[in-house]
């Protein structure tokens, strides 16, 4: 028996996308790379600066569903967990969990990206319940 595991690993449907919180699902769609969850806006900012940051110091390749799977991957529910405990002041645990997928040297930058990415999520459905287009 080998203890390999392959990269689809990360892939692994976990959950579905409908039954999500709006803000998990609109977290999945950022990172999922949906455009319409990327408008030009602080939210894609922050987004694209974290994604970009866990692509270049990612201990293996984060992987998604296409944009219109109703099926939720493993990396993606990690994200959405390591966003929210960050979001949530819980930068212990956050850390934990960017250990896990990215290199040391750069785990406390995600956390920080981490936490406004997630302030501002729930800033924008607190704001503008509509703005937040997965409900």
């Amino acid at each position: 028996m080998s203890f390999q595991h392959s990269l689809s690993t990360g892939a692994a449907t976990v959950g579905a996308f409908d039954t999500l919180p709006a803000e998990d699902r609109f977290l999945v769609s950022l990172f999922r790379g949906d455009p319409a969850a990327r408008r030009d806006s602080d939210i894609a900012r922050v987004a694209g600066q974290l994604l970009s940051m866990m692509q270049s110091h990612g201990r293996r390749p984060m992987l998604s569903h296409s944009k219109t799977c109703n099926c939720v991957g493993a990396d993606e529910a990690v994200f959405v967990q390591f966003v929210r405990l960050a979001a949530d002041g819980q930068r212990e645990d956050a850390t934990l969990m960017a250990l896990l997928m990215i290199r040391a040297h750069v785990a406390p930058l995600a956390v920080s990206l981490a936490e406004q990415l997630g302030l501002l999520v729930r800033m924008l459905a607190r704001v503008d319940a509509l703005a937040v287009p997965y409900h």
